[in-house]
């Protein structure tokens, strides 16, 4: 019987026990934080873009559309091109306006290991008058 209120008594090894209920959840937050990052980042990153697009469209009126998409891609220097899945850029009017309206899709790959996620895709729009 002592030896069984002995081994009960005995602490050494709990912050071992501690530490492993622990760290798994520590892991998802710092996953999830990275992740939550990357989003960020990327959706500040197409929307810069977007704006850069549609102010090059209102400086150059008579721009084509190539150069207005190619003025796009040229702001955004730290993201994989390859993985914009549309771009387009409309002109068109309303109630007697000239406007444009750029769109753009992009995957982002999701930074989870072991676990096959999806890829997350960022989608953004931007819309603005243009002189006539």
């Amino acid at each position: 019987m002592s030896k069984l209120i002995r081994l009960l008594r005995d602490k050494s090894g709990s912050g071992s026990v501690d530490f492993a209920f622990a760290f798994p959840v520590l892991i998802t937050l710092m996953l999830g934080t990275i992740q939550l990052g990357m989003y960020l980042q990327a959706s500040s990153t197409l929307q810069h873009a977007l704006g850069e697009g549609i102010r090059y469209a209102k400086v150059y009126p008579d721009a084509t559309t190539t150069e207005v998409l190619d003025e796009v891609r040229s702001e955004m220097p730290a993201m994989d091109l390859d993985k914009i899945s549309r771009l387009g850029f409309v002109r068109g009017t309303s109630n007697g306006a000239a406007f444009g309206r750029i769109t753009i899709a992009y995957r982002l790959e999701p930074m989870i290991p072991l676990v096959p996620v999806p890829p997350i895709t960022i989608s953004e729009t931007k819309t603005a008058y243009l002189p006539s």
